[in-house]
């Protein structure tokens, strides 16, 4: 027995990880952070909108007066909030879409794994939250021409 054998710890036969193991790994970890990304800039933009629309709504009961003016500056503020949740969320989107092109190189296709398969579900909630933020922005945006007409800001 020759103890002096030195053990390569990139080999799979050893517990090591390959290079494409170590690509997948990451593009997982980098989905994973895209989706938590997202779904909080989501709920973030919802909250967001609905302040806004409430913002809107009261605007338009105090048409033209000092408080709609107000209310209508509350609605921009809540709207400026939506889009900053909207941008978070296009930019997990961005992060989830370059984790999938990680997965999906050449003859990498046909790699299917724990981490693979994590990072495409990661990805499809990341695409969902980036809908519920984009659908909040339009909200919003709604919300602030109602409140500025309303205003007459």
């Amino acid at each position: 027995e020759n103890v002096n054998t030195p053990i390569v710890g990139n080999s799979m036969e050893f517990g090591g990880f390959t290079a494409d193991d170590e690509k997948d790994m990451e593009a997982y970890k980098k989905a994973k952070e895209a989706s938590q990304d997202a779904e909080k800039a989501a709920e973030e933009a919802e909250k967001a909108a609905e302040q806004a629309e409430q913002a809107s709504k009261d605007a338009e009961k105090l048409k033209e007066s000092d408080e709609s003016y107000t209310k209508a500056k509350e609605a921009c503020t809540a709207a400026s909030k939506v889009k900053k949740a909207f941008e978070t969320a296009s930019n997990a989107k961005k992060a989830a879409e370059s984790a999938l092109k990680t997965n999906e190189t050449g003859e990498r296709n046909s790699r299917n794994n724990f981490y693979t398969t994590k990072t495409k579900e990661y990805a499809g909630k990341v695409e969902k939250d980036y809908e519920r933020a984009k659908n909040a922005y339009q909200k919003a945006n709604q919300a602030v021409l109602k409140a500025k007409e309303a205003s007459s800001y």
